[in-house]
């Protein structure tokens, strides 16, 4: 659809009516809180306030309530307005998000600007729908198109366990995202209903759309970051993620071959090897022996769909992209433990159990009982909907043949869910007198960019900034692009320039090589400390560590890894145990990592190698002088660093 709109709307005249001068802004939220009852937050450091709601803002019903609760960020220096944020999902809990998001940006946020954070309806410790144990088996069973009874199947008991899981049958018929936005603007009217901004991230642009469409008045500028398009029913939003997600699939793969280490690592062209391992996975699963934190291997089963779920998962960042092509680099080359703990790690699987784990910042029930409510599923039974997608699903495979189940596996759980969304889509987001700042990358393989293009061309006074080859959601990651411009239009009052800007960043961030590939890299006891260090950040298992408890590990090829932080040094200290991150050599002793901006920081490695080779080695490299030294013994032999040669 072409821009409807004329070249006056972006002239400077028109462009100064759409925002207050920022040093105007009205009372800031310090003070317009003074009435409510604050609280420190549980999940975060912020400050607390719950609000008492109708339980359905569509009845009039007094005696049934839900309590809703907002984290509040004052501005520390000055409020040149007040921020509504709203995060993905949905089922993320913004209140659990709060602490890790502001950091990632400009400092001057949380100077100048009122945040406002709420765990909406469906999230949070009060209220929030969660089925980890359903969910993990749900997620790790068949979802074949050639096996559709198993499927449908798997779909209704997952749907049948995760009810009883949650045992929220009273909260289920009423945590769409309408009535959600209705508790916000409870809220924006508890505080004297200022006029606010709207920043919304993935499924939060559904939500901050609606919210300024319902409530215009209430509404200063908008912020998509990762855009949905309300406009397209179920199987058309699934249909064009699905498409953009094979499609930056195949980006990811060529990329690789650009890469020098990516190429180096992988037994072939990328996409091959990943065709090769879905190919024998579409046969049967695969065993893969497993180390757990006792040092005990067990069996444990790689299926077709792990191994697809990560494919997808790998596309939301530079970063995951980089891990999923290592862990495939690894499978090519027999190692499918990688691909199992990302895995793990993607469904927020425990290793050591297999069991779903709870998450405070993330509840997946809540992601279906939202957008099952938020979207129909067709016409008929529960039986006759799950048919007609499964029909469909067969007709648009051959478009995705690696990323099909993207498209239909979650729509059949909606296809039985207990509660259905309206049959009719919202009009297209009209924006309003305010600015509507349009953020996305054309590597978003969840919100695809044609999406944002779909809300520029609705939108009044819209004006985007679009990345090449970025993440899903690109503000807040330190990066020129789109960062100096938010900034100046949040702490400035100053509009992009023109109406559609455009940047770039790497498709792949930092990929990490294989370490040890070749045999003879193991005769280098340098090397071997070098490869240790490169495991013990590449680990995905150690990822799960709080820094503050020892957690212990299995490694690869067996033994384990036990870490843990000493406050008084600043060092992250790793434990070895017979651990054999290669399968030709076991480790044993002890590295420490300092590594907090000291010139003293360091990496120091004392250990006990056997296998191929064997010795006792002390290796220690300066991060600030960037020197190493060697000393031990290695194969039966005093050594120490190779002399250089002319």
């Amino acid at each position: 659809m072409p821009y409807k709109g004329s070249a006056m709307r972006y002239s400077l005249a028109i462009a100064v009516s759409l925002l207050a001068a920022p040093g105007a802004a009205d009372t800031g939220l310090i003070d317009r809180v003074a009435d409510l009852d604050l609280v420190p937050c549980e999940l975060s450091a912020l400050s607390c306030t719950t609000l008492t709601l109708p339980l359905d803002h569509r009845a009039n019903d007094p005696s049934k309530t839900i309590d809703i609760t907002f984290a509040l960020s004052f501005a520390s220096v000055e409020s040149r307005g007040i921020l509504f944020f709203f995060v993905g999902g949905p089922g993320g809990s913004g209140l659990a998000s709060a602490d890790s998001y502001l950091p990632s940006f400009d400092e001057k946020l949380v100077q100048y600007t009122d945040i406002v954070f709420v765990d909406q309806r469906g999230t949070g410790p009060d209220h929030g729908l969660a089925c980890p144990v359903a969910q993990s088996v749900f997620d790790t069973a068949p979802a074949d198109l050639a096996d559709p009874e198993a499927m449908l199947a798997a779909a209704k008991t997952f749907v049948r366990d995760c009810t009883q899981e949650m045992d929220a049958d009273d909260l289920l018929p009423f945590v769409d995202s309408d009535q959600a936005i209705r508790d916000v603007e409870a809220f924006r009217q508890a505080i004297g209903a200022p006029k606010v901004w709207l920043y919304g991230e993935s499924y939060g642009t559904q939500f901050a759309q609606g919210y300024a469409t319902l409530y215009p008045e209430a509404v200063r500028g908008v912020i998509l970051d990762g855009v949905v398009d309300l406009t397209l029913d179920a199987e058309g939003f699934y249909a064009s993620y699905t498409k953009a997600a094979e499609s930056i699939l195949e980006r990811t793969f060529a990329a690789c071959a650009e890469d020098a280490a990516c190429r180096r690592d992988m037994p072939g062209d990328a996409a091959a090897v990943y065709d090769t391992l879905t190919e024998r996975l579409n046969q049967s699963p695969v065993t893969v022996p497993l180390t757990l934190a006792n040092g005990r291997q067990v069996d444990r089963q790689l299926t077709l769909g792990m191994v697809q779920n990560n494919a997808f998962y790998a596309l939301y960042s530079p970063a995951d992209r980089s891990v999923f092509l290592r862990a495939l680099a690894a499978a090519g080359r027999g190692n499918l433990v990688p691909m199992l703990q990302l895995s793990y790690s993607n469904l927020f699987i425990d290793p050591e159990t297999e069991t779903g784990m709870e998450d405070p910042g993330w509840f997946g029930a809540a992601y279906f009982a939202i957008t099952c409510t938020d979207y129909d599923s067709g016409q008929g039974s529960p039986d006759d909907r799950a048919a007609a997608i499964l029909d469909e699903a067969r007709a648009f495979a051959p478009t995705a043949p690696r990323l099909s189940r993207a498209y239909y596996l979650e729509r059949i759980v909606c296809a039985y869910w207990p509660y259905q969304g309206p049959a009719t889509r919202p009009a297209p987001f009209a924006g309003g007198d305010y600015p509507t700042i349009i953020l996305n990358s054309d590597a978003d393989p969840i919100t695809p960019i044609t999406m944002a293009y779909s809300v520029l061309d609705s939108a009044a006074n819209s004006y985007a900034i679009l990345m090449q080859n970025g993440p899903h959601v690109i503000w807040g990651w330190g990066l020129g692009c789109p960062d100096v411009a938010l900034r100046d239009l949040l702490y400035e009052g100053t509009l992009p320039p023109v109406r559609e800007q455009h940047c770039t960043q790497p498709l792949l961030d930092g990929y990490t090589g294989l370490t040890l590939t070749q045999a003879s890299d193991m005769k280098d006891p340098v090397k071997i400390a070098e490869a240790v260090e490169v495991e013990i950040y590449q680990s995905l298992p150690l990822g799960a560590w709080d820094w503050v408890d020892p957690f212990t590990v299995g490694c690869d090829h067996g033994g384990i890894i036990t870490a843990s932080y000493d406050d008084r040094t600043a060092e992250a200290r790793y434990q070895f145990e017979d651990c054999k991150f290669w399968p030709d050599l076991s480790l044993s002793g002890v590295a420490a990592i300092a590594n907090s901006g000291e010139e003293s920081d360091s990496y120091v490695l004392n250990a006990t190698v056997s296998g191929r080779h064997s010795g006792q080695i002390a290796y220690s490299y300066n991060y600030a002088a960037e020197t190493w030294s060697l000393s031990g013994t290695w194969d039966g032999q005093p050594t120490g660093l190779t002399r250089l040669s002319p």
